[in-house]
């Protein structure tokens, strides 16, 4: 087979297609959420929830798959491209902490959110989400509600940043007096 092979041509677009889809729709999520901020509750809600539904389909699945048709390009390449490179060993490296990052960290707290918001929606579907938290009579689920969506934007950029990484990673490959 080998670099260049068709089996290699195909695992390799296969392999961006999966970074295309995985990577581009987890940039789509926070313009919807700050979309359904300015909504009343229910509608946010079921944007939100939907949004949240998919992103197993269309962001985390896709990104396992460029993590795994990755692996088996290095395979494919029959010792063109080595494990043991630099550049090969920093993208095991930042795709281990991205979905360490994502499934310990980003995931739970946004799961959380989805339940919160369920219940704020439930209790007061008229409600605007950004006007949540000035209301006098405010639940005191807001406040976590809020605190968790601070934490959802912070994990979601280090996760953009983990990806930026991997991008400037693959590209100039460094270690390969390509940087």
């Amino acid at each position: 087979m080998g670099y260049g092979s068709m089996a290699y041509q195909v695992m390799y677009l296969i392999h961006l297609s999966c970074v295309v889809v995985g990577f581009g729709s987890s940039f789509v999520y926070p313009l919807l959420g700050a979309r359904a901020r300015k909504l009343p509750l229910r509608d946010a809600f079921a944007v939100n929830h939907t949004a949240f539904g998919v992103s197993k389909y269309l962001t985390t699945y896709p990104i396992y798959g460029a993590g795994a048709a990755g692996v088996a390009l290095i395979v494919l390449s029959d010792k063109a491209i080595a494990f043991s490179s630099t550049w090969i060993s920093i993208a095991f490296l930042v795709f281990a902490l991205a979905v360490l990052v994502a499934a310990f960290l980003h995931m739970p707290n946004l799961r959380a959110m989805d339940a919160l918001e369920a219940q704020l929606a439930t209790a007061s579907p008229e409600i605007v989400v950004s006007e949540l938290g000035s209301s006098t009579a405010a639940p005191a689920e807001v406040a976590e509600y809020e605190e968790r969506g601070q934490k959802a934007a912070m994990y979601g950029g280090v996760l953009h940043l983990f990806w930026l990484i991997l991008m400037i990673d693959m590209i100039w490959k460094p270690g390969t007096g390509g940087f």
